[in-house]
């Protein structure tokens, strides 16, 4: 609770850029998403900032198409993954509003059988807080969980969340350009949008093949936790609607945006629907979407009015920090959503932009150092984590064992490597009989093979005399001849095979 107070009474000091026509500044802005754009290998991005409920800067990079060259512009329409949760909250509180639900209601009046845990409630669903036991004591984004909540929609309305959400928000929002996923032909088709507009407007979806963004498919999942489709002015139009008082009004917004509170009193990252942070007196609420050859980002600052969207044809604006944006509700895991605090929320302080994808290592370590006196140091830090992740989900390996190396030396400054001691880590470690972990030495360096690798050794970093890192969150431990692959959200434990006799 005290975190919030902290972040309501520091929020007067916050302003955004004074100018917002300014040309050199959105210069700036502009060439540090290309920067990222490149790095990420994403083909598109659609980007857009309104405030007090003016468009003030918008731009497509890149290709919604390569193969036809058809660059992105910010009219394309692209999925747009987990923000689809954003509209199914909305909804929610709507239907409430209206007497329809309660989200105290158990999902049980629904017909939803949850044999795991028992007492879940709409509430503890729409707040992924559903896994503790009880329900409502800590937070785990749940997406699978979350499409739950389509089935209570529709016993609730007779209606599905096709139907709703076009009657709800998209026609009263004239959101002509959001729709179901068009792949899900009747949830679209619920929404009588026009299917020539979409085919002819939808960005073409791209995942990495050996490094190369080449042309994927689309899912054809539809549901209350993905598979909506968007574009930057209709977003917008959204954007300016939770800042007004009429699509929802403001006892609702307040109800919305709450971040949950467990019975400890301790304040937990997610809202209903959305992420709730206070970063440095701002108070964001945000979210992230990752799916299948498609990523975006929303980032409200409501006190200003302002909201920022950067829309891909790639999973890439999201995949490599998934694990801080979704495990951690840290927004400042992304290097995208850094880009436009500091030259949004920040600007008075004059933050450097640290170029990773151009600057020698030497230079940028330097950079880097004189950023960790100011109080924005913990910010520079999880950019360097994120430019680790970034390199390794691109298969940039040179760069990933440079980077990795620089953080080794911020994060584990002590330790020093003792190789000759790694022997009997070597050797086998069956899950199964079709799939072994291998782990072997070579030039006083330790790797780590999987049938899943294909081929590519992955080098493990040591921080301690039994403890390596293949990334900053993944930890392999061996301890009595068992080999330890965990993070903070995942375990699992491989025993040594015995040697063979020779």
């Amino acid at each position: 609770m005290l975190k919030g107070l902290v972040c309501m009474s520091i929020m007067c000091m916050f302003s955004p850029v004074s100018s917002q026509s300014n040309a050199k500044h959105w210069q700036k802005i502009e060439k540090s998403l290309e920067n990222y754009r490149k790095s990420l290998k994403i083909p598109g991005l659609a980007i857009g900032v309104v405030q007090n409920g003016q468009l003030i800067w918008s731009k497509g990079l890149g290709y919604a198409d390569l193969k036809r060259g058809i660059r992105v512009k910010p009219s394309t329409i692209f999925h747009i993954a987990s923000l689809t949760k954003t509209f199914t909250a909305a909804l929610l509180l709507k239907l409430e509003q209206a007497g329809k639900l309660s989200l105290t209601d158990s999902l049980k009046k629904y017909g939803i059988k949850e044999s795991k845990l028992k007492n879940l409630q709409i509430r503890h669903v729409l707040s992924h807080v559903s896994d503790s036991d009880p329900p409502g004591n800590a937070y785990k984004y749940n997406s699978p969980r979350f499409e739950l909540l389509g089935k209570v929609l529709k016993k609730a309305t007779g209606k599905s969340f096709a139907q709703l959400v076009t009657q709800y928000i998209t026609n009263p929002l004239k959101m002509t350009n959001t729709a179901p996923n068009i792949n899900s032909r009747k949830d679209f088709l619920a929404s009588k949008r026009n299917w020539y507009v979409f085919t002819q407007n939808l960005a073409k979806p791209y995942r990495l093949k050996n490094g190369v963004p080449t042309q994927f498919i689309y899912s054809h999942r539809f549901n209350t936790a993905v598979g909506m489709m968007s574009n930057i002015p209709d977003l917008l139009k959204y954007a300016n609607a939770l800042d007004g008082d009429t699509f929802l009004s403001k006892p609702l917004k307040q109800k919305l945006f709450q971040p949950w509170i467990t019975p400890t009193n301790d304040t937990l990252p997610y809202a209903k629907g959305w992420f709730a942070q206070c970063y440095k007196g701002v108070q964001t609420y945000w979210h992230y979407g990752y799916g299948r050859s498609c990523s975006s980002l929303i980032v409200r600052i409501p006190e200003k009015k302002l909201t920022v969207l950067v829309l891909a044809n790639a999973d890439l604006l999201s995949e490599p920090f998934s694990a801080g944006l979704g495990v951690y509700g840290d927004l400042i895991s992304s290097p995208v959503a850094n880009i436009f605090l500091r030259h949004l929320a920040f600007a008075k302080d004059s933050l450097p932009t640290l170029d990773y994808t151009n600057t020698p290592i030497a230079t940028l370590k330097k950079q880097w150092q004189t950023t960790q006196t100011t109080t924005f140091a913990k910010m520079y830090q999880k950019e360097l984590v994120a430019n680790v992740l970034l390199a390794k989900s691109t298969k940039r390996h040179k760069k990933f064992d440079e980077l990795m190396r620089w953080y080794l030396e911020t994060a584990y400054p002590a330790y020093t490597t003792k190789p000759d001691a790694w022997g009997p880590f070597v050797g086998r470690y069956p899950m199964s009989r079709y799939y072994v972990f291998r782990v072997v030495k070579n030039d006083d360096k330790l790797y780590y093979k999987t049938p899943a690798s294909k081929g590519t050794r992955l080098r493990l970093y040591p921080i301690n005399s039994n403890t390596f890192l293949l990334d900053p969150y993944t930890r392999i431990i061996f301890r009595n001849r068992k080999m330890i692959i965990q993070n903070d959200w995942d375990r699992v434990e491989v025993k040594k095979a015995a040697e063979k006799q020779k």
